[in-house]
């Protein structure tokens, strides 16, 4: 089974149960290159299960991931972010005990040298953007909790990645500390770098989403640009607990 040549990430018929809980039926996803997509949903709608499908800690019951055209479905996390797939997650990994310097340090020896055109200036615009030294000394447990997320990001940007997969990258973030993350992001995506998100923020969503994803109940709601899902009388019920 082949993706097709239109799509950067794509998801075909995902399916994944727990038991006798569907977390996800019949799942299609597809994602263009330089695009920058959120997928939201309220709790239970099935949005981490298809994260970690993406990324390669689940794998799905049935169903097909292309990476780049490459079915990846059956490959671990790690083996995708080798093939330019970069993942951040709800809970930080960073090496808290260790310097900046020496988190950003570690990220950019494991950078493949072949993408340090383009990638490479991404990771250094992100530096700036964010105001990070790189010769920072100070533990990254020494960060505010905003800060330790942007360094999580800059690190995943320092191995060069080709996409990049987000979990709630803003949660626990002040208003002022979103809109922060939003322009880095952006700016990021103008760069050409494919963003997909998956986030509660509605008022992130709105800033910086070209297409959004609706999940309900383990299957694609509905799908279009912010203007269309967010006059859907339907996904206005779903976030209200209606539906």
């Amino acid at each position: 089974m082949t993706a097709g040549p239109d799509f950067q990430l794509r998801a075909v018929l995902l399916d994944k149960r727990f038991g006798g809980v569907v977390a996800a039926h019949d799942v299609n996803l597809g994602v263009a290159k330089g695009e920058f997509r959120c997928i939201i949903g309220p709790n239970g709608a099935g949005k981490s299960t298809l994260f970690s499908m993406l990324c390669g800690i689940l794998r799905p019951d049935s169903g097909h991931i292309f990476l780049n055209g490459a079915d990846v479905t059956r490959l671990p996390a790690f083996r995708r972010v080798r093939m330019g797939l970069g993942l951040t997650f709800q809970t930080n990994r960073a090496f808290h005990g260790l310097s900046v310097e020496q988190n950003l340090e570690i990220a950019a020896r494991a950078a493949p040298e072949e993408r340090d055109g383009e990638p490479g200036r991404r990771f250094r615009h992100a530096l700036n953007l964010f105001e990070f030294d790189t010769a920072d000394e100070r533990p990254a447990r020494e960060l505010p909790h905003h800060r330790l997320q942007w360094l999580e990001i800059a690190m995943v940007l320092a191995g060069r990645p080709e996409i990049l997969l987000l979990d709630e990258p803003t949660a626990g973030m002040s208003p002022d500390e979103t809109i922060q993350t939003a322009k880095v992001l952006q700016h990021l995506n103008e760069t050409g770098l494919t963003i997909i998100v998956v986030e509660h923020d509605i008022a992130f969503v709105r800033r910086v989403a070209r297409l959004v994803t609706v999940l309900h109940q383990g299957v694609v709601f509905a799908e279009g640009t912010v203007a269309e899902i967010t006059a859907h009388e339907d996904v206005r019920k779903i976030y209200l607990g209606r539906a």
